[in-house]
């Protein structure tokens, strides 16, 4: 097989169309989604076939045991909807509940973890009864043919299941669904049956097969049997939500995001003060004056972050002042050009999630994230219905009086967020990433690299990224940052006071991104995998 035509500055060339293009973290999703378009399908539809085929092709990143954002880009009324698709803690879920289990910290594996209620079916629904074309049924025929017939290990998914083996082999229902070889190859197939007929039901059947019928009672046995809080009645009482974007200038663009208590307008205070930062667009691209000011900006976000993000029925983030220029000119005006400040500890940890975008030939658009937060979640599974359940629970802490606090019936604060650009009110680039708190900060260097500078969407997703976060244990943050950016911007972030992590290249925490950009005068799509992932963009 010839060897892929490589763009004059070494790397793969961005995918062009013209009437539609997805991107995925694995190939076989973004066809799926391609097959749906040229199905007739809408962006809605082909983000319910790419999201179903992710939890198949995926399963240590997302499924139907998880939770979803997204943003929906409706081209008829020229307007954008949010959706938070993220479920509440268990009605046995308190403290008393991890107390009288001598637990001082909610695990991140096994039942305990398992303590909140999976939206992610729950969002589909939602993405497809408002804005989707074809028969649901249509939209999961990839996913189900992908589970009943097998397909072969990806990459991503072969380095999860040897990581994560000997936490599934421990639970009766995970260790029967991915932990029956001692290994997984490469190429090797992987049929799930019973995940296969899941989706059957979800589609004969409707959403109450998940949330009220059957598959609740089954998640309630895996949950009885590993010591969970989860139960039938959490899952009937789960929905989802409508809600507006958050939005911001960021340079000529508006900049749009999942609210609270997804962590979006933690991006949107890091654009708005890069936008503060005098001189800010003469810093080079891969300077070492550049990766600081973005790396301080996202510390004074996180914050700003670990202050306001919350369940929103219970916490009230004052956004209008988060987003004002006064508060970006306070933090630009703090931000020491030649040293990096210090920091308190952020909450957050790092987390595997799928991040997919698609747009179809009328201009509606998807932003769509969906995850089990850690590798296979709780690794607690349900094998009647071949899934494992999220652990998206652990980001709760047993202490009093915090956003994070965990309470009865409480969103949790998440990790997963989905943007979008928009220009004279129609989007400009939709993009996002996988990578718990690296999320935002990806996102800010896609977004000054592709809509501030205009560099090709391709070579921004390849080029070398750093991520600030816990580096070296609980209590010691640092940067994380990719060999490629080159010796002199390492010297000077280490000249700046930074604690570096020099990573391998194409480091795979470092997320996985996708991005579709719109070329108006054009009439096309663009559109751009990370090579990180097993992905690929592609449209028709």
């Amino acid at each position: 097989m010839d060897s892929p035509t490589l763009a004059p500055n070494g790397v793969l060339p961005s995918a062009r169309s013209v009437r539609g293009m997805v991107t995925a973290p694995h190939a076989l999703a973004a066809q799926a989604g391609v097959e749906i378009l040229q199905a007739g399908g809408s962006a809605a539809d082909a983000g319910v076939a790419i999201a179903a085929a992710l939890s198949v092709l995926y399963p240590h990143m997302t499924g139907l045991g998880g939770d979803a954002f997204f943003l929906y880009y409706d081209a008829a009324k020229r307007e954008v909807h949010a959706y938070n698709g993220s479920g509440a803690a268990a009605g046995l879920g308190t403290l008393d509940f991890y107390e009288q289990r001598s637990l001082r910290a909610i695990p991140a594996q096994g039942g305990p973890a398992a303590l909140t209620a999976p939206g992610a079916v729950d969002a589909w629904f939602a993405l497809h009864d408002r804005f989707g074309r074809l028969e649901l049924a249509r939209a999961l025929q990839p996913a189900i043919a992908h589970a009943r017939d097998g397909a072969p290990i990806a990459r991503s998914l072969a380095r999860g299941l040897a990581e994560e083996h000997e936490a599934l082999a421990r639970d009766e229902g995970a260790r029967s669904l991915y932990a029956k070889p001692p290994v997984y190859q490469v190429g090797s197939k992987l049929t799930q049956p019973a995940l296969a007929l899941s989706l059957e039901r979800i589609a004969r059947e409707g959403r109450g097969f998940w949330y009220d019928g059957e598959a609740a009672a089954w998640i309630e046995r895996a949950s009885v049997r590993s010591d969970g809080p989860l139960r039938a009645s959490d899952l009937a009482a789960h929905r989802g939500f409508f809600t507006e974007p958050l939005r911001a200038p960021f340079g000529r663009f508006e900049s749009l995001t999942t609210p609270p208590n997804s962590p979006g307008i933690a991006l949107l205070i890091a654009q708005r003060a890069h936008d503060a930062i005098d001189g800010h667009q003469n810093l080079p691209l891969d300077s070492a004056a550049l990766a600081h000011a973005g790396i301080e900006t996202i510390k004074a976000a996180f914050a700003d972050r670990d202050k306001w993000v919350g369940d929103p029925i219970r916490l009230k983030a004052p956004v209008e002042q988060l987003l004002s220029d006064a508060h970006a000119r306070e933090i630009a005006q703090a931000i020491d050009p030649y040293r990096a400040a210090g920091s308190a500890l952020a909450s957050q940890t790092a987390g595997d999630t799928t991040y997919f975008a698609c747009a179809d030939g009328q201009g509606n658009s998807l932003s769509m994230i969906q995850s089990l937060y850690h590798h296979f979640g709780s690794c607690v599974g349900v094998p009647e219905l071949g899934i494992v359940l999220q652990n998206r629970g652990c980001s709760f802490t047993l202490d009093r009086g915090r956003p994070s606090s965990l309470e009865l019936k409480k969103l949790p604060v998440h990790t997963l967020m989905a943007s979008m650009l928009l220009e004279n009110g129609e989007p400009h680039l939709i993009y996002g990433t996988m990578g718990g708190e690296g999320q935002p900060q990806t996102g800010l260097q896609l977004s000054i690299r592709i809509a501030e500078r205009g560099q090709d969407l391709q070579a921004a997703l390849h080029a070398p990224r750093w991520r600030y976060g816990r580096t070296l244990g609980p209590h010691v943050r640092g940067v994380v940052i990719e060999a490629r950016v080159g010796e002199a911007c390492l010297a000077g972030l280490r000249a700046r006071g930074h604690r570096l992590i020099v990573a391998e290249d194409w480091e795979e925490s470092m997320g996985h991104a996708g991005a579709i950009a719109f070329d108006r005068p054009n009439g096309t799509y663009v559109g751009a995998s990370d090579p990180r992932s097993d992905g690929l963009a592609t449209g028709w």
